[in-house]
């Protein structure tokens, strides 16, 4: 392999729907864009005799796979070939990196695999960011890079049909479930053995998002051996904190930040409580069933021990069933067979006030215990909430 996209580069290729990043701009399209600020300037014109291959590899594949990603490209290269030029920021090849965590993208190029990003992660990085990027590669949803390549390619897609039902960006079957209703970790593949394709979430009335349903591209148990193979007893401290705190199996942004709020440890500023199980399966009995009229739900946090139920409901991070929840017996059918439900919406949880009037109850409906109030742990609180919800401060 002779280059290796690496860093941020790498994170935003993982997160590039596969339904778009198959797609070609063709570059007669791209170029009478160009006024409208697609940033393809580089695109115009014939590029120089004495382009560098990579160069012109790159300069091609950003219309193509590589649309999600921002140029220059970071990329690791051989000692003897490294360069940097407005395509390329090169990096250098670590010597203990392990040819599994390389992904083969065609061409003499890879692109380094989500567990080895997250695992190799610098020991500057701040925790919570690094375990909510754990969460997001753990889990079954994936926010997309947002740029006018992108945006013109969901347009392209868009006006071809492809957001109708069984189109390349609503396929007619989503994931759902991170969980069945036994507990196990879904299989994530269709009838044939093929990998389940990605879906767009889009809000009611909505006609583009960024925030899309795949199967996930690593898990916790997968990180946590490859942090022991490539760091030995030791460790990154920041690796193993981010581990503690994240979880398998979210289906949001918004049910990530809340999770992690609720079951960080103290010394972190959360709650302490019990890691639930996230996106898991409930069938209804014959009683639920007439009240919801429907065989099942996958509730968003379910704390087994307790018979709890969180509900994480925002418009703007879910969509799936946001109006099943709404419109129908869900709660009740939960609560017919014993469960304890309560909900949190991303205003009662961003509103650190909003949050503190209604923790202690919501508390008390599931059977958990809140953390001890002193100073010291609001203090954590309060920088561990800045942290997640920067955007209330």
């Amino acid at each position: 392999m002779e280059a290796i996209i690496c860093d941020i580069s790498a994170w935003e290729y993982w997160r590039t729907p596969p339904a778009l990043r198959d797609v070609e701009i063709p570059h007669d399209i791209a170029c009478a864009e160009k006024p409208d600020g697609l940033g393809l300037e580089w695109l115009s014109g014939v590029p120089r005799l004495n382009i560098r291959p990579l160069d012109a590899s790159i300069r091609e594949r950003l219309l193509t796979g590589l649309k999600g990603v921002t140029r220059p490209v970071h990329i690791m290269l051989p000692e003897s070939s490294r360069y940097s030029s407005s395509f390329v920021v090169a990096h250098r090849v670590p010597k203990d990196l392990p040819p599994s965590c390389i992904v083969d993208l065609g061409n003499n190029l890879g692109v380094l695999s989500p567990s080895y990003l997250l695992v190799k992660s610098p020991r500057k990085t701040d925790p919570i960011a690094l375990a909510l990027a754990m969460f997001e590669a753990c889990e079954i949803y994936a926010v997309s890079p947002i740029n006018k390549r992108m945006s013109l390619t969901f347009d392209l897609l868009k006006r071809e049909g492809e957001l109708k039902e069984n189109g390349a960006l609503n396929p007619d079957v989503k994931i759902c479930e991170y969980y069945d209703s036994d507990g196990r970790r879904a299989s994530f593949l269709d009838g044939e053995g093929e990998q389940l394709p990605w879906s767009v979430c889009l809000p009611s009335g909505a006609t583009t998002s960024n925030l899309w349903k795949r199967p996930p591209l690593t898990s916790l148990e997968q990180l946590t051996d490859l942090a022991i193979r490539l760091q030995g007893k030791t460790g990154n401290r920041t690796v193993t904190q981010a581990l503690d705190l994240a979880m398998d199996g979210s289906a949001s942004p918004l049910e990530s930040k809340i999770a992690l709020f609720l079951t960080a440890d103290m010394r972190f500023g959360g709650e302490g409580w019990p890691k639930p199980r996230l996106n898991q399966r409930i069938n209804f009995d014959s009683a639920a069933f007439k009240l919801a009229y429907q065989g099942h739900c996958v509730v968003d946090q379910l704390y087994p021990s307790t018979m709890g139920v969180v509900e994480v409901d925002g418009e703007g991070f879910h969509s799936d069933d946001l109006t099943f929840k709404k419109e129908t017996g869900r709660r009740a059918a939960l609560e017919s067979m014993g469960y304890n439900v309560v909900s949190f919406t991303y205003d009662q949880v961003s509103d650190l006030e909003k949050y503190d009037s209604l923790i202690e109850q919501r508390a008390e409906i599931l059977g958990l215990k809140l953390a001890n109030r002193t100073a010291s742990f609001l203090n954590r609180r309060n920088a561990l909430h800045g942290k997640l919800f920067p955007a209330s401060r």
